[in-house]
């Protein structure tokens, strides 16, 4: 399993397998969502913390903002022959930038972890469905009725945050589906197939189990 390699690699952090379910949860005891259940599989649960301490050596290296951020968590799963990465991101405030920011540190965590699960024999990215997960409190109506008027704002990260958050609000799936040429935090970088994911559905969901 991917959880026992990691760990014999990475022993300082965290890497458990979970039988039935696992639980992403929110350290800050001030947050208003506090955590999200994984049910019915079973589950590798990996340690964010080595994302976030990749942070220094990207800053220390000047490279892009993206890889600065991280997310509360990432499970990976097997089902009926399908693997799954699934990144989840605790947010407490329903806000255009904390969401779009939410997306940001799903994108980072998945850069920097795909570039380490490159060391573990077998790996392969081409044969995970990947997703992201922000879980927060819903939005009111009021505040998205002042979104769609954002969304016509000219071209700039304003407008691209609103758009980003609107029209996840309004997918009836409450999803939105991205590939590496629709972010251009992204488009810049000469980043290989392989270094990349070739599309990610991010979803907004509320507090509790799925």
């Amino acid at each position: 399993m991917y959880c026992y390699d990691f760990k014999s690699l990475f022993p300082k952090y965290n890497m458990t397998y979970e039988r039935e379910k696992v639980t992403i949860s929110e350290i800050d005891q001030k947050a208003k969502v506090k955590s999200i259940t994984w049910q019915n599989s079973c589950f590798q649960n990996f340690d964010t913390h080595i994302a976030k301490d990749m942070t220094s050596f990207f800053q220390a290296a000047k490279a892009s903002n993206l890889f600065y951020d991280d997310c509360d968590g990432l499970i990976m799963f097997n089902e009926e022959g399908q693997k799954y990465m699934f990144f989840n991101e605790l947010k407490s405030n329903f806000d255009s930038r904390d969401i779009y920011h939410a997306r940001n540190q799903i994108i980072s965590t998945y850069l920097k972890f795909n570039l380490l699960f490159h060391f573990l024999q077998g790996y392969d990215p081409s044969q995970f469905i990947v997703k992201g997960f922000i879980v927060s409190l819903p939005p009111n109506k009021d505040y998205l009725r002042d979104l769609h008027k954002q969304t016509f704002l000219p071209n700039g990260l304003s407008r691209a945050e609103a758009v980003f958050t609107y029209n996840l609000c309004y997918n009836e799936k409450q999803k939105c589906e991205i590939k590496p040429s629709d972010c251009f935090e992204i488009t810049h970088l000469p980043l290989a197939d392989r270094g990349i994911f070739k599309k990610m559905e991010i979803y907004q969901t509320g507090q509790g189990d799925s």
